[in-house]
């Protein structure tokens, strides 16, 4: 995406305001995808939807200052803090945040869905003001609540504010203008309420740590039919096994023997859609020898057998 993309469409957005903007590109570490929404003066709607492990990104690119509210909706993705600090985006954490610090959008799992409401203060006169004011919207007091003394906060959001992005992400596939901005006003009305958004209890880690955790994945994923144990990654790495699965944890979101069967089932589905292998080749290729602890597995992760599962998505295509 050319450096100025997004500020121009935002521009574009403030001249024709019932349009909707989507902004595509694709890199060579993944593709993305931006929709964009005007909603009042000041205050723009984004739906995020990246696949990869990274996509370039260069804070330079916006001709104005602006203030992000993130709302992970599947995924995760990294967010670099000040320094070598980073710390991670689920489905439960809200990110507000005025600068991002980052040269790029990582993504763990390789897919990222999120909701972006971003807030350029330059734009918002007195009469918007006035206007968010009959929504009990104080843009000021918002901001000074969450960001009186960093530049960043991570909060767990509440059952009803997940509800409210919920709605807001169903109500996107309808293209309706009218009722997405009624629902973002009403999000950011909520966002005032004490109860709706408490700190996280951030874990972070340092760049070096997180690479190193994206060091293991390379190795452990890098042949299926392989198990390699976390302690001799580890030794290769120089750092301790503990600490080393404790950073995997904290970027995959998940322990490495949960996310290696997730690898597997994922990469043994695609075969058994996509090829004539034999369930026992397939069973080989992601480390089970035994083709019968496969097929519990599989049953497991899938709620059927390998040869229902291929019998069912070939009869798909």
């Amino acid at each position: 995406m050319k450096k100025n993309d997004y500020s121009n469409a935002f521009w574009e957005l403030t001249k024709y305001p019932d349009e909707i903007k989507v902004l595509s590109s694709s890199f060579e570490t993944g593709t993305i995808r931006v929709t964009a929404f005007y909603i009042i003066p000041g205050i723009f709607l984004s739906l995020n939807e990246a696949t990869g492990n990274s996509i370039p990104f260069d804070e330079k690119m916006y001709d104005f200052e602006l203030t992000t509210i993130n709302q992970c909706i599947s995924g995760r993705c990294e967010f670099k803090h000040p320094g070598e600090a980073v710390s991670y985006i689920s489905p439960q954490l809200t990110c507000i945040a005025k600068k991002r610090n980052m040269n790029a959008f990582y993504y763990p799992l390789g897919h990222y869905t999120g909701l972006e409401i971003s807030i350029i203060e330059d734009l918002i006169d007195i009469s918007t003001k006035r206007m968010l004011h009959t929504f009990s919207v104080d843009i000021d007091t918002l901001l000074e609540k969450y960001l009186k003394n960093n530049d960043t906060y991570i909060g767990h959001a509440s059952p009803e504010l997940l509800s409210l992005f919920g709605d807001l992400y169903l109500l996107i596939n309808k293209r309706n203008p009218g009722m997405i901005r009624l629902k973002v006003l009403e999000i950011l009305a909520f966002f005032l309420d004490e109860e709706l958004l408490l700190p996280a209890d951030s874990h972070f880690l340092t760049s070096g740590q997180a690479s190193l955790a994206r060091r293991m994945n390379e190795i452990l994923t890098s042949d299926l039919s392989r198990h390699i144990a976390a302690k001799d990654i580890a030794s290769s790495l120089g750092v301790s096994e503990t600490s080393l699965k404790n950073y995997f944890k904290e970027v995959y979101g998940m322990c490495i023997s949960d996310y290696m069967k997730n690898k597997r089932m994922k990469y043994a589905a695609d075969k058994l859609s996509h090829t004539s292998l034999s369930i026992l080749d397939i069973a080989n290729s992601v480390g089970y020898t035994n083709q019968g602890r496969f097929a519990k597995v599989f049953y497991d992760y899938f709620n059927m057998n390998p040869l229902e599962y291929r019998r069912k998505t070939k009869s798909i295509r």
